[in-house]
């Protein structure tokens, strides 16, 4: 909310860094963590611990792995990528020097949540919340003393958020790592032989996780491209809007992540019926909080947009977004509830599915509304449509065979 001080351009320079953030979000905590506490939880569930400690090794390696990959790629093709995007001039050079800060370490931060993946997979879903929790109190005190300094020094402007975020995740890994080696007795950690078996347990949650995160975070980022033909206060407005997912994320993970920790242990224990009834008690209570948060922002917008801007341009284009988008939170809540519990149960195809379906229109539909030279609202529509899919096509998922063992 700092940079709204910033001006619009730091709100524009946000909106085209936050689909890549949300991106190494989903995937470091959400696909290849869910894939994490899903293999951990399976075996503790079975009383396997030889081989929940070796998905413990291997699920570090992979973070390793995974942080590679996005720092080479930010470090390397930023400007080609955020270019693509309609980034130009000072919004471009921002969004550039931003990237490089933050996946530059972003070791620090897929470590931080594979190793809370891991902890919630030994059923202990209080301390990574704990830490998480903690972390991003900090992370907001951090985040205003590195945008506007302090008695002149540690002023970096918009790469104050970015700066703050490393050192927090910095925080959070050392105590996770610190947890897991010194205050639990299920599993050691320690080296293993690499295991194709436990690298593919992992990996057939976490691998299709992937390609799920992939289409929620390329679906923000071509909605971006689109709302970049109305203009910088377009772009700005729909920000805005677009980063109130990013505020509701922590507390869909929150309960998302116990969902998937508590079905993956049913499920290896054989507690289909339990496991079933589980996520669907999960997915009502987020229905029920994003979507309550969805109406209060809908009937109070100002809550939300004084935050950010003053600009009247940008708050009317963040008023379209939250009048037409937020109804259908609940929705949203709803289908990424029961998402984290199918984790749970190591069958992701007919939930990657719905995800891509989703992808799919939302991309058509708004490149129909941009062509033919439609207002915003029809852009903005498609967005609706696509939180509708997820609700309903997660819902469908959840009657089907899988969640019997079958």
């Amino acid at each position: 909310m700092f940079l709204g001080f910033l001006g619009t351009e730091a709100l524009a320079i946000i909106a085209i860094i936050f689909p890549f953030q949300m991106l190494m979000l989903m995937m470091a905590a959400g696909a290849i963590g869910g894939g994490v506490t899903s293999s951990v939880g399976r075996a503790v569930g079975s009383k396997d611990i030889k081989r929940a400690e070796a998905s413990c090794f291997h699920s570090i390696l992979v973070a390793f792995g995974m942080a590679l990959i996005f720092t080479i790629i930010f470090l390397l093709y930023s400007e080609n990528i955020f270019k693509f995007m309609g980034a130009t001039e000072i919004i471009l050079v921002g969004a550039i020097n931003y990237a490089k800060v933050f996946f530059a370490f972003s070791i620090f931060f897929w470590l931080t949540h594979i190793l809370a993946s891991i902890i919630r997979g030994l059923g202990n879903t209080y301390i990574p919340s704990k830490a998480i929790v903690i972390g991003s109190l900090c992370q907001i005190i951090l985040s205003y003393v590195f945008t506007f300094g302090i008695h002149g020094s540690f002023k970096y402007g918009i790469l104050g958020p970015a700066i703050s975020i490393v050192i927090c995740h910095i925080i959070m890994m050392a105590y996770l790592f610190y947890y897991l080696i010194f205050k639990q007795s299920i599993l050691k950690v320690k080296f293993h032989k690499f295991s194709n078996l436990i690298f593919i347990d992992i990996m057939k949650v976490g691998g299709l996780g992937l390609l799920n995160s992939i289409t929620i975070a390329l679906t923000v980022g071509v909605m971006t491209g689109y709302i970049g033909n109305f203009g910088p206060n377009a772009l700005a407005g729909y920000g805005i809007g677009a980063r109130l997912e990013l505020i509701l994320t922590p507390i869909i993970f929150g309960i998302g992540a116990a969902l998937t920790a508590s079905v993956s242990i049913n499920f290896g224990s054989k507690q289909f019926a339990r496991a079933r009834k589980i996520a669907f008690t999960g997915g009502i209570v987020c229905f029920l909080i994003i979507g309550f948060i969805g109406l209060f922002i809908n009937l109070f917008p100002q809550f939300l947009y004084q935050n950010f801007s003053s600009n009247p341009d940008v708050i009317k284009y963040c008023l379209k977004y939250i009048l037409i988008v937020t109804p259908f939170y609940c929705l949203f809540g709803f289908g990424q509830a029961i998402y984290f519990s199918s984790q749970g149960t190591g069958k992701m195809i007919k939930p990657i599915l719905v995800g891509i379906l989703r992808f799919s229109c939302v991309v058509l539909f708004g490149y129909l509304a941009v062509s033919r030279n439609l207002s915003i609202d029809y852009v903005l529509y498609s967005v609706s449509f696509g939180l509708i899919i997820t609700g309903v096509g997660m819902f469908l998922c959840l009657l089907g065979k899988e969640w019997k063992g079958l």
